[in-house]
């Protein structure tokens, strides 16, 4: 799945940029994940420049250019999440292990990153 930005509102400023910590404006990206909190809902998107593990944004900001989802993703509904992501992430505390320099964790981020760039990599306009 890939999206290209469409706007960015800078998170302290609450002001249009043309970028943000590695995401411009223009620029297409692929998706890592899709979470939702109950009528919330954001995508992981991870650009050439952003930090490890991407920015969480609001899909408003973005358009769908590519809508294939990656086969080794799952659906998880669960305390009171959705969660549409690679199945390697999808285990409880997955993020906070990474987070904690947990080293399962970071190799099974890091090997799924891998294979979304691979699939799709980041472009700019």
């Amino acid at each position: 799945m890939r999206v290209r930005c469409r706007r960015i509102i800078h998170p302290a400023a609450d002001i249009p940029v043309p970028e943000y910590d590695g995401i411009r404006v223009g620029g297409v990206y692929p998706v890592l994940e899709l979470v939702a909190y109950d009528i919330d809902c954001q995508i992981r998107v991870l650009g050439a420049d952003t930090p490890d593990p991407g920015l969480l944004w609001d899909p408003a900001d973005f358009e769908t250019v590519d809508a294939r989802i990656p086969p080794d993703w799952t659906l998880v509904i669960a305390d009171g999440h959705t969660r549409l992501a690679d199945a390697r992430w999808q285990r409880p505390g997955f993020w906070t292990a990474y987070h904690q320099g947990d080293p399962q964790a970071l190799a099974d981020y890091e090997h799924v990153k891998r294979e979304l760039l691979a699939a799709n990599p980041p472009h700019e306009t």
